[in-house]
């Protein structure tokens, strides 16, 4: 075999390893990429948790609860586990209660607060801000099998101010003060003077008190929705004795009517101070949940009236607290959730299990390759000594979810998509050896007869 011949074979020979290192490369991009973790596979949200079925997941967290095992028996102090994955359009949450060995739901509830952008706040009204910006939540009634009741049956009232200065306005007359001093039974008046008016002496000062900004830190367009009443309490005098001083109640459209008795309340007609009291039902309220009122007065000598103070206290319906919540909310509207009683891998004894599934597009700003953070918490007949709830937090101790800082983060690990069409990557790695090794064999043959 002469030189030329050894040397393409060589070639050849190179040529084929380059081949060979071309493919393992192309088949590598065959499989699934991943950051830590591949898609889970084949969950079954039954409320069963077992092993195989949880295969892939990105965490299984064991937490030790110190329960009220002697006031709820068959409950004991114990081991259970948060179980955390994702396949590539879902999250999934799992919850292995161990220590629930109670099998009734009655009264039963559960709950998952989510932070899915590394969020911070420190309290109600920045937890709030967040909520499908960041931060998610889920309340669930087990008893009723359906999202936890935002809104209960209990009713309180709360002092409110009237609104700022820009919304009184005098169509007739002028106002001399500020709202600052009606706020309290004080002594410091709101004047408003009369003007003279074909034959009379008039006042007449329009204001609208806007509702919807009494609810302006949490929950606005909910607690709106729920007001009851209005109690309307109004101190007022005028600086002589004059024929007629009235307040007048808008209807839902905006308009007046003096000769309404139903919708006028009479005012101090003297300098004597006087207080008028009463329930401003809701049907007066505007389709945008204002309320209008006019203050009216006349007489045939100059005069002014003057109110010291005007006092609005709103009564609605409660939110339905729920452990140390203040605000049971339900930020995600779509999911899947169920429960079971029974023995698992974890525990052969009976006992409360969850699973939970929910969708990544109700997931705003959730990174599977960020961390996640969490608090879980609930009841059912397992609790802490001298409480109604259990929780799994940075502090065993309350549900504080207005609080960053309790929220445990797990990094999820990445979960990425697979080539969605690999066979093209094969077609074009056979179409490559193909041609190298057909010019490889042109090659040789060429050398070889030209050798000959």
């Amino acid at each position: 075999m002469n030189l030329s011949y050894k040397k393409s074979i060589l070639v050849f020979s190179m040529l084929l390893l380059m081949s060979v290192g071309l493919m393992s490369l192309s088949l590598s991009n065959e499989t699934p990429k991943s950051s830590g973790s591949t898609p889970m596979e084949g969950v079954i949200v039954d409320g069963t948790i077992t092993e195989a079925e949880w295969d892939g997941l990105d965490w299984k967290v064991p937490f030790f609860l110190d329960i009220d095992d002697a006031g709820n028996p068959p409950d004991t102090d114990g081991y259970n586990y948060l179980y955390l994955g994702e396949d590539l359009t879902n999250l999934y949450v799992g919850l292995d209660l161990c220590s629930d060995k109670t099998g009734g739901t009655n009264g039963e509830w559960i709950s998952v607060w989510l932070n899915t952008n590394n969020r911070s706040f420190s309290d109600y009204l920045e937890w709030e801000s967040y909520l499908d910006d960041g931060v998610e939540s889920l309340v669930y009634d087990v008893e009723k099998d359906q999202e936890m009741e935002f809104i209960s049956d209990s009713i309180g009232g709360a002092s409110m101010r009237v609104n700022d200065d820009s919304e009184y306005t005098a169509t007739y007359g002028s106002i001399d003060g500020n709202t600052t001093h009606i706020y309290n039974l004080n002594g410091a008046f709101m004047n408003i003077t009369a003007e003279y008016l074909g034959g009379y002496y008039v006042s007449r000062v329009e204001f609208t008190v806007d509702t919807l900004k009494w609810f302006q830190e949490f929950f606005d367009e909910i607690f709106v929705e729920t007001i009851l009443w209005i109690n309307f309490q109004i101190y007022t005098q005028a600086n002589t004795t004059i024929s007629e001083h009235q307040l007048y109640l808008a209807y839902s459209d905006g308009s007046v009517n003096p000769n309404d008795s139903d919708q006028v309340r009479n005012l101090s007609t003297t300098t004597s101070l006087e207080v008028v009291q009463f329930d401003y039902g809701v049907g007066n309220l505007s389709t945008n949940h204002e309320m209008k009122f006019v203050l009216y007065a006349n007489d045939t000598s100059p005069f002014m009236t003057q109110i010291d103070s005007l006092h609005l206290a709103v009564y609605t319906n409660q939110s339905n607290h729920i452990a140390t919540v203040t605000y049971p909310y339900t930020s995600i509207n779509n999911y899947d959730i169920e429960w079971s009683f029974g023995p698992s891998a974890n525990n052969a004894t009976n006992h409360r299990m969850y699973e939970i599934r929910i969708p990544k597009s109700e997931l705003e700003h959730y990174d599977p390759n960020e961390a996640l953070g969490i608090q879980v918490g609930g009841y059912g007949t397992m609790t802490f000594v001298d409480t109604s709830w259990w929780v799994f937090s940075i502090t065993d101790i309350n549900l504080l979810v207005q609080l960053s800082t309790r929220y445990l983060f797990y990094d999820m690990q990445g979960c990425e998509t697979p080539p969605s069409d690999p066979v093209v990557l094969g077609y074009q790695l056979y179409l490559l050896l193909s041609v190298i090794g057909f010019t490889s064999f042109l090659l040789i043959r060429k050398k070889y007869r030209n050798t000959n």
